[in-house]
């Protein structure tokens, strides 16, 4: 993807980008600064709060991999949550989300300056604000550069930490469970320590903020689901050994009073040069997080204002591809949080908001499941559905219920103040209804027909895949023209009569389903305007094109998802339900392709030139096999026995105006039209023999 001057979000950051945002969003306070906190409310029960809570954080996961793998788009939480419930609940959660999140990044200042003051003799507070405007410089430089630093900041810290564990872990054995603090485990009951997994959720928030840098990965279908496990089973470990540690060689009078609980125990068990990278590695894992939490952050004020949520302002990207206001609201949002609250405070406000937000994300995957919309095709689906999810929302209301009035208290006025947001300023901005009444028909006329063609969009931007054949889609593809005059339902009765042969279904059963789907990209152009119409049909395995060219244009009405825009080309394209992500991702590489070569499509004289303007670095060309033309000698062969130079392919056989595919034991008739592709170095030229050099026997 563009950046800057074309308004799109940079795409990349790859799969160490992401384990990493994920990582250090996730390695900091929970591991450096919470273990004292919850050893005094559980004693050295806390320990096993970590693996719960780790545990119990997994339908989420699952669930919030499953939707950014079919919405990746910036707004992570937000995105899913608008799309799936509505622009109401959507500002809610996007404001409540948010706000997680900068709750989370304060909640890393205050560790921050428990570890700093262990160095320097200097206000933490006022440090820790020009800190904060450090980290806000940073992420308006560049996506690229912030998750470049994440990743050495996360390999400095797992290191370092790994050190600390080897020695810590020792001496714990050393000193056996009778000679360690650890004995009574239970000191003050396991109620106690239940109570405690809901704190110490907080040091699992990191998995959303992936999400909200959706847009920015590289192949969000891979990247996304593998980079969020690993991390969640890194963190986890790491937790555990380190308070396991840290509760074992710290006194319990010490170890509850302390707010770098970690460098006290890397003191106990180590040289004094490995206390003091504790101390170094602290602060890596705090700038880490509080650099993801911005990264993460600043996308939900830009995702609401592209929706209308928001003043347009919060929707701009500067230069450098980043969302600017978002980054300098959230940066100025973490400073007032960290100037006005407490650290359990925060971390329990922090934990309430995270567990709302992904017992909503679980509600998403219902919603949107139920819905049966098209085009939600995400590439990883969470396991166990439905029960992953009503598992996920149970905890996420058994947690809240135990962080105590305050916690509650907040998340109610933010709910409120969210929603009266919403209906004094967003209603009448936008029309979205969200997926949900598409789950209740009862509803009719106020289903969104609307979210079908974004989440379309959405999907296509994951890129090809390794068996996404778009070179054989074109190269198969039926293309027609059509006289000045003509209107897009004759338009689509053309087409839908090639497509209804090869799907095996009547014409306008097809033309009715490219209707009831809606998906429609118009592809703007100065000189060629192009428009993709999308449907999916149960009856075919492999995606069909068919290219109906308009030289005099067509208008392409309300009805087909348009306004009256005029094209001069429609690509009806037919995919399948059995894998509408590979149909959808094609369509979008068809697009891009559209969006930058439109004029070459416009130009081309025949079908294989229309063909060769869509494939880059190849050329299409077409031989009729005539009884008495230059090719009639590869009549009566099959498929396997042409020679082709390297890199040149069969793409498909059209005889009797059905195209066939190019199986290798099909035998050449007369008639027959042959398609083939490769470079154009060693393609002849249009009107010379087919490139078959020899006939192998």
């Amino acid at each position: 993807m563009g950046a800057g001057g074309n308004g799109r979000l940079t795409r990349s950051l790859a799969l160490r980008h992401v384990f990493a945002l994920s990582t250090g969003a996730m390695v900091s306070s929970g591991l450096f600064l919470l273990p004292g906190l919850a050893a005094a409310k559980a004693g050295p029960a806390a320990i096993l709060a970590y693996p719960i809570a780790g545990l119990l954080a997994v339908p989420a996961m699952l669930s919030v991999a499953e939707l950014s793998t079919a919405l990746p788009k910036a707004g992570g939480a937000y995105y899913f949550l608008e799309r799936a419930l509505g622009p109401s609940v959507g500002t809610v959660a996007g404001f409540g989300t948010w706000l997680s999140l900068v709750l989370k990044d304060a909640f890393a200042m205050v560790g921050m300056s428990a570890y700093l003051v262990l160095i320097v003799d200097i206000d933490s507070r006022s440090l820790a604000l020009v800190l904060i405007g450090l980290f806000m410089v940073i992420n308006i430089v560049g996506s690229k550069a912030s998750a470049s630093l994440q990743l050495w900041l996360v390999v400095f810290i797992l290191a370092v930490l790994g050190w600390f564990l080897v020695h810590g872990l020792l001496e714990t054995q050393s000193r056996g469970f009778d000679g360690s603090n650890l004995d009574p485990f239970f000191t003050t009951g396991s109620a106690s320590m239940f109570a405690v997994v809901g704190l110490v959720f907080v040091s699992y928030g990191g998995l959303t903020k992936v999400a909200s840098a959706a847009e920015e990965v590289e192949d969000p279908s891979q990247g996304i689901p593998l980079g969020m496990g690993l991390s969640l089973v890194v963190a986890t470990v790491l937790y555990t050994l380190g308070v396991l540690v840290a509760v074992a060689v710290v006194p319990p009078e010490v170890l509850h009073e302390d707010l770098a609980p970690i460098h006290t125990a890397a003191k106990a068990v180590m040289p004094s040069v490995g206390a003091w990278l504790i101390v170094v590695a602290a602060l890596a894992a705090f700038a880490s997080a509080v650099n993801a939490g911005i990264m993460a952050a600043a996308r939900y004020p830009m995702a609401m204002a592209r929706d209308g949520l928001l003043p347009a302002r919060f929707g701009s990207v500067g230069s450098r591809g980043t969302p600017v206001a978002g980054v300098v609201v959230t940066s100025v949002a973490i400073a007032v949080v960290v100037l006005a609250f407490d650290a359990e405070s925060i971390a329990k406000l922090a934990s309430a908001f995270v567990l709302l937000t992904l017992g909503l994300v679980n509600l998403a995957v219902l919603v949107l499941r139920a819905s049966r919309i098209p085009s939600y095709a995400p590439a990883f689906r969470s396991p166990l559905y439905p029960a992953t999810q009503f598992v996920g929302i149970l905890v996420s209301v058994a947690l809240i219920s135990r962080l105590g009035p305050q916690a509650w208290g907040f998340v109610l006025v933010v709910s409120l103040v969210g929603w009266t947001w919403h209906r004094l300023y967003a209603t009448g901005r936008t029309k979205r209804a969200g997926a949900i009444r598409n789950v209740f028909q009862r509803w009719g006329e106020d289903v969104d027909t609307g979210l079908d063609r974004e989440m379309s969009a959405a999907m296509a931007g994951h890129g090809l895949r390794s068996g996404d054949d778009y070179t054989g889609l074109v190269a198969r593809a039926a293309v027609l023209s059509i006289p000045e005059g003509t209107d897009i339902a004759e338009a689509a009765d053309r087409a839908s009569s090639v497509l209804a042969d090869r799907i095996g279904l009547p014409r306008e059963r097809v033309t009715e389903r490219f209707l009831e789907t809606g998906s429609l990209w118009i592809q703007p152009s100065d000189d060629h305007p192009t428009a993709t119409p999308i449907a999916l049909f149960e009856a075919i395995d492999d995606d069909l094109l068919v290219i109906v060219r308009a030289s005099a244009g067509i208008s392409i009405p309300i009805t087909w998802g348009g306004s009256g825009e005029r094209v001069n080309a429609l690509f009806f394209l037919a995919g399948t339900t059995s894998n509408p992500g590979r149909s959808l991702r094609l369509a979008g590489e068809l697009a891009s392709y559209l969006h930058s070569g439109a004029r070459t499509v416009g130009r081309a004289m025949t079908e294989a030139d229309v063909k060769s303007a869509l494939l880059p670095d190849l050329s299409v060309r077409q031989y009729a096999l005539l009884p008495e033309g230059h090719d009639a000698w590869l009549i009566g062969h099959r498929i396997a026995q042409l020679d082709f130079p390297e890199g040149v392919e069969v793409a498909a056989v059209t005889r009797f105006g059905v195209v066939l595919p190019a199986e290798p034991d099909l035998v050449l008739e007369a008639d027959d039209q042959l398609t083939v592709f490769g470079p154009e170095e060693v393609m002849p030229p249009t009107g010379e023999p087919a490139p078959v050099k020899y006939l192998d026997r």
